[in-house]
C-alpha cells in the first residue's frame, strides 16, 4: 500500500498539468492555465476518494492508479464546464478586474457610491412626490405637471441628471412634446473648478507648465458645465484661444450616476407601464453612451476638424480651428470665436443691423451648410441646438460643440438621398427602393405594401409645400411597421434635424424650413450627381452581371436544346445550413456518446461477471474504461457547447 501511495504521490502532477491542458482542449471551453489547474486538482481528489469506496480488497492494489486516474478524469471534466462558466468574462469584466487589482480602495468606494446616490435621487423624488402611484400610468407621462416634477427632480440631483434630462429633451421621437419641452428649460448650476486642478490638470495633460505652453491664461472660467469648463488664453504667437478643460474625476462621476441611471431604469420598466412603453432601458443606455462619448476630446477635436475642412467654403456658416498640437483627451484648444448665441434676440437684432444680413438668410445658410454636411459629406453636426451656433457682427454663424457628430456610411448616405429624391420627385417607388436600401436590402420586403404606406406621406409633402423634418421620423414609423430596421446613423439623423427645426425658427421665427429645404435640393441637382454620374454609377454596379449575362444565356439555350435542363432548389442554405448541420453534429456527439457508454458499462460488467485469469478480464475492464472515457468527453463537450450559448450578465 505504501508503494501505492508513492506511485500516487508522483503521478498526481503529471497529471494535475496534463488533464488541466487537455480537458479544456477536448470539451472545446477556455479555462486558462490556472483554472485548469484548480478543476485538475479538484478532480485528483474526487477520484481518491472515489477509488478508496470502490477498492476495499487488499489485493486489488493494482488497480488503484487506473481507478485514480479513470475517475479523476470524470472528475475534472464536469468541473471545468462549470469553472469556465463561473468565471467566464466578458472584456468588460476583465477591465474591471484589472481596475480592481489596480486600485482596490477606489473601487470598492466606487462600488457602493451608487447606492448612496441612488437613495439622494429617492428622496429628491419623494420630495416632489413624483413616486406616488398616480404618475405610473402612460398618461401621466404626457402630463406637464409630471415633466416640471422630473425637472425639478433633476435639477436637485445635479451631476449627470442634469446632462441626462438635457440629452432626454432631444428625443422628441421618443418622448412625449410636454416633457422634452420641460427637459430644454434644465439648467445646470456648476461649481467651477478651483485654479489648483486646473493647473493640474493642464500640466499633466500636456506635460509642462501653464506658462510654458500659453503666453497667458485666464483661469475665472468663461463658462461652466457638466463635464467641462472653457478658459480664455493667449497662444505666444498672439492667438486667442479658448481652452476646454475636463472636470476632474468627471468619469468616475459618470460611472456613479450612469449605475445609478441604470438601476433606476430597470426598476421602471419592470413596474411602470409608462416606462415600458417609451423604452427606458434602451432610453437610459443611449443617453450613458452619449456622455461617454463627450469624455474623449480627441474625438471632438478630429470631428471639428474635418467638418471645418468639408465646409470651408460654405457662406455665411464657419467652423473655429482646432490646435491638434496643444489637444489631448482631457484637453481641447480651439480658435476664440468673438460672438453670442442665436439664442439672444439681441445678437441677432445687432448682427442684422450691424452686417446687413437679414434673419431669413442666416437661417438659409444655416439649413444650406447643413444639407451639405449630410447630402454631400456624410458628416455633420447631431447638435445643432441655438446655444451650439453664434452670430458674430459680420453676420457669420459658428457651430461650436463637436462632441455629438452624426456619421452617415455609404449605404445610409445612398439611401437618404434615395429618400430625398423620391420625395422631390414625388415618386413612392423610388421611396420604397430607398427605405428598402437602408434596411440592407432586405430580401424579404414587400415593396407593393411599403409604397401604399408611404404615398401619404408625398400627400403630406405636397400640402406643407416641401421637405418636413418630421418626414423622417414617419419614414423611420414606416419602416417600423414592416420590420425594417434602420442604421442608428438614421434615427440620430432624425434627431438633429427637429433639433435645427427648432434652431432656425429661433432665428426666424417665419422659416419654412420645408419650402427651404425642397427649393435648396432642386437648386443643386449634383447634390446626388449629375444624371451621367448616376448613370454610370448604376452600369457599374450591374457590369458584373452584364458581362456573364450572354455566357449564362447560352448555357441555358443549350441545356434546353438537348432537354436536360433542371431546375433544383435547396432546402436549407446559407446560414440555415450552418443551424442545421450544427444541431446535427451535437446530436451525433450525443448519440454516440450514449450509446458508446452503454456498450462500455455492458464491458465493464461482463468483466467484473468472468472469472477467467487469462487476461480476459483485464481486457474486457480496460476497453471498458477506455470506451466510458471516451464517451464522457464526448457527453461533455456537448453539455459544454450548449452552456457556453448561455448569455452573460454583462449582456
Amino acid at each position: 500500500m505504501k508503494v501505492v501511495i508513492v506511485v500516487d504521490v508522483l503521478v498526481f502532477v503529471p497529471f494535475v498539468f496534463a488533464v488541466g491542458w487537455l480537458t479544456s482542449r477536448l470539451l472545446g471551453v477556455h479555462l486558462g492555465f490556472w483554472r485548469g489547474v484548480v478543476a485538475a486538482t479538484i478532480g485528483w481528489f474526487v477520484g481518491v476518494v472515489a477509488t478508496a469506496l470502490v477498492v476495499n480488497d487488499q489485493d486489488q492494489t493494482e488497480v488503484v492508479v487506473p481507478l485514480i486516474l479513470f475517475f479523476g478524469v470524470l472528475a475534472t471534466m464536469p468541473l471545468s464546464i462549470v469553472l469556465e462558466l463561473i468565471t467566464r468574462r466578458t472584456r468588460v469584466r476583465r477591465r474591471r478586474l484589472r481596475r480592481w487589482l489596480l486600485h482596490p480602495i477606489r473601487e470598492i468606494k466606487l462600488r457602493f457610491a451608487p447606492y448612496g446616490r441612488l437613495r439622494e435621487v429617492l428622496h429628491h423624488a419623494r420630495k416632489q412626490n413624483l413616486v406616488h402611484v398616480r404618475y405610473a400610468s402612460a398618461a401621466a407621462l404626457e402630463s406637464p405637471e409630471f415633466a416640471r416634477r422630473l425637472r425639478m427632480v433633476l435639477e436637485d440631483s445635479g451631476g449627470m441628471f442634469v446632462k441626462f434630462g438635457q440629452i432626454a429633451s432631444t428625443r422628441t421621437d421618443m418622448l412625449p412634446d410636454a416633457l422634452t419641452e420641460e427637459l430644454s428649460l434644465l439648467r445646470s448650476d456648476v461649481r467651477p473648478v478651483p485654479r489648483d486642478e486646473v493647473v493640474e490638470v493642464l500640466e499633466s495633460e500636456l506635460g509642462e507648465p501653464v506658462e510654458q505652453a500659453f503666453a497667458s491664461f485666464e483661469f475665472e472660467p468663461l463658462a461652466a458645465a457638466s463635464i467641462g469648463q472653457t478658459h480664455r488664453a493667449v497662444m505666444h504667437d498672439g492667438t486667442r484661444v479658448v481652452v476646454k478643460i475636463q472636470r476632474p474625476g468627471i468619469e468616475d462621476i459618470v460611472r456613479r450616476d450612469a449605475a445609478v441611471l441604470r438601476l433606476t431604469a430597470r426598476q421602471l420598466e419592470l413596474r411602470v407601464e409608462a416606462a415600458r412603453r417609451v423604452g427606458i432601458r434602451s432610453l437610459a443606455e443611449e443617453l450613458i453612451e452619449g456622455i461617454e462619448e463627450e469624455l474623449d476630446y480627441l474625438r471632438e477635436a478630429a470631428a471639428g476638424m474635418r467638418l471645418r475642412e468639408n465646409r470651408a467654403g460654405d457662406d455665411g456658416v464657419a467652423i473655429p480651428a482646432v490646435h491638434a498640437e496643444l489637444s489631448t483627451k482631457r484637453v481641447l484648444v480651439m480658435e476664440e470665436v468673438v460672438a453670442r448665441s442665436v439664442g439672444d434676440a439681441h445678437a441677432v437684432n445687432q448682427s442684422v443691423e450691424e452686417s446687413g444680413v437679414g434673419r431669413s438668410r442666416l437661417a438659409h445658410n444655416l439649413l444650406a451648410s447643413f444639407m451639405g454636411q449630410i447630402l454631400t459629406d456624410g458628416q455633420y453636426h447631431a447638435d445643432p441646438h441655438p446655444g451650439n451656433v453664434l452670430v458674430d457682427h459680420k453676420g457669420t454663424l459658428w457651430l461650436l460643440d463637436f462632441g455629438s457628430v452624426g456619421r452617415l456610411d455609404p449605404l445610409s448616405l445612398e439611401g437618404l438621398q434615395g429618400l430625398a429624391l423620391g420625395f422631390a420627385m414625388n415618386d413612392p417607388a423610388l421611396l420604397a427602393r430607398a427605405v428598402k436600401h437602408l434596411a440592407a436590402g432586405d430580401p424579404t420586403t414587400d415593396l407593393r405594401a411599403l409604397e401604399l404606406d408611404l404615398s401619404p406621406l408625398l400627400t403630406d409633402v405636397t400640402a406643407s409645400g416641401g421637405l418636413d423634418p418630421k418626414l423622417m421620423t414617419q419614414v423611420l414609423d414606416v419602416m417600423e411597421r414592416h420590420g425594417l430596421r434602420p442604421p442608428p446613423s438614421i434615427t440620430l439623423l432624425s434627431r438633429a434635424l427637429l433639433t435645427l427645426e427648432g434652431t432656425l425658427r429661433v432665428i426666424d421665427p417665419g422659416f419654412d424650413l420645408a419650402r427651404e429645404g425642397t427649393e435648396l435640393i432642386g437648386a443643386d441637382p449634383t447634390a446626388f450627381g449629375t444624371p451621367q454620374e448616376l448613370i454610370q454609377r448604376e452600369v457599374v454596379r450591374a457590369l458584373p452581371s452584364l458581362r456573364t449575362m450572354p455566357e449564362h444565356l447560352e448555357a441555358l439555350a443549350n441545356q434546353l436544346r438537348a432537354g436536360v435542363l433542371t431546375v433544383r432548389t435547396e432546402r436549407y442554405a446559407g446560414d440555415d445550413r450552418r443551424v442545421v448541420e450544427l444541431w446535427l453534429d451535437r446530436l451525433g456527439l450525443i448519440a454516440v456518446g450514449g450509446f458508446g457508454g452503454i456498450a462500455s458499462a455492458l464491458l465493464l460488467l461482463a468483466g467484473s461477471a468472468t472469472t477467467s485469469d487469462d487476461g480476459v478480464r483485464g481486457t474486457l475492464w480496460g476497453l471498458g474504461f477506455a470506451g466510458l472515457t471516451f464517451a464522457a468527453v464526448l457527453l461533455m463537450r456537448a453539455v459544454a457547447q450548449i452552456l457556453r450559448r448561455l448569455p452573460l450578465r454583462d449582456e
